[in-house]
């Protein structure tokens, strides 16, 4: 794709944004990453988290990978205060660590009637569950959104347009992503943690994902070697834009929900070459690159805690469960 096409393909998506059919012109960061060293993988700072096979459940698949379903935890989270949540989906339960105490789980949090599919935590401590009852009972409302104590106790239930995650916007509400489409965002409460109606979900969904300050991510990919990230404000004026270009192929990654720390946005592409794929962390600012990270490609999730660090869920059969923290540095 041409620099001039590349252009109006991603003012084409900024229009979008501003309800308008064209947008100014982008003045471009560029990121070149050139080719791509594999194996080369940046050292975790500290492991904040980890449980042998034996005390995690895991499916067996007779080494074809072809199960139905999860075959192990795949989704987790890091509180506020420093806790590590890792949801055991084969045992319908939580596992809870302390900040401080990565060898064992100081607790764990067990739900046998509910089938959950994704969960995060608030900014005031609140669990808030994605899911169903496995067995739907006698008086079920259908609610799919849940909000829960740190200990377990039901605060309340609504019902949720719901996709593929949950995710706490800049504001402290609580958003589904892939409602629409695989990059909308849809808010499900307010800002102090209350459930919104169904009409006023649909109202406020977005087509990008929200950032502090009011601003918008726009992320493209744009051909098989170059990825784009714009910031957009309210009235659709890019504020700024960057073209990450590589020798070896890249995607925009969706392993990592990107986020704005210190001013500068996180985001990650993967990168890969025929079977082997590795997610490279980028901290972006006004002069570019500031810092890059090559992580384990095989990771189930990778996210951006409140404390401007990058976390890493590792899980596997023959090792257990692992999450690894890394320093984005200033």
């Amino acid at each position: 794709m041409t620099a001039r096409k590349a252009l109006i393909f991603v003012a084409a998506a900024v229009g979008l944004f501003a309800g308008t059919a064209v947008a100014s012109p982008i003045k471009w960061i560029p990121v070149p990453l050139g080719n791509h060293t594999f194996g080369q993988l940046q050292r975790p700072e500290a492991v904040v988290a980890r449980a042998g096979p034996s005390e995690v459940g895991f499916t067996k698949t007779g080494g074809c990978g072809c199960a139905d379903g999860p075959t192990g935890p795949e989704q987790f989270d890091v509180s506020r205060s420093g806790s590590v949540w890792v949801f055991d989906v084969l045992n319908h339960r939580f596992l809870v660590w302390q900040r401080g105490r990565p060898a064992h789980a100081a607790r764990t949090l067990a739900f046998p009637k509910l089938d959950i599919r994704d969960f995060v935590l608030g900014r005031n401590g609140t669990l808030y569950l994605h899911a169903v009852y496995a067995g739907p009972p006698a008086g079920d409302s259908g609610a799919s959104l849940w909000a829960l104590t740190s200990s377990g106790e039901v605060l309340w239930r609504a019902k949720a347009l719901t996709g593929s995650a949950l995710r706490v916007g800049p504001s402290g509400a609580i958003y589904s992503v892939g409602v629409r489409s695989a990059s909308s965002w849809t808010p499900l409460t307010t800002s102090a943690g209350k459930p919104l109606s169904l009409v006023q979900q649909r109202r406020g969904t977005n087509s990008f994902q929200p950032l502090a300050g009011g601003l918008h991510l726009v992320a493209t990919q744009v051909g098989p070697h170059e990825a784009h990230f714009a910031l957009v404000d309210r009235k659709g004026k890019v504020v700024k834009a960057w073209r990450v270009t590589s020798r070896t192929q890249i995607t925009v990654s969706r392993a990592l929900t990107p986020a704005l720390v210190g001013g500068d946005l996180v985001a990650a592409v993967d990168v890969s070459r025929g079977a082997r794929t590795e997610h490279v962390v980028l901290r972006l600012s006004a002069r570019g690159m500031q810092t890059l990270r090559s992580l384990d490609g095989t990771a189930t999730a990778t996210r951006v805690g409140r404390d401007g660090r990058v976390y890493q869920l590792v899980a596997s059969p023959k090792t257990g469960v692992r999450v690894a923290r890394y320093s984005l540095g200033r």
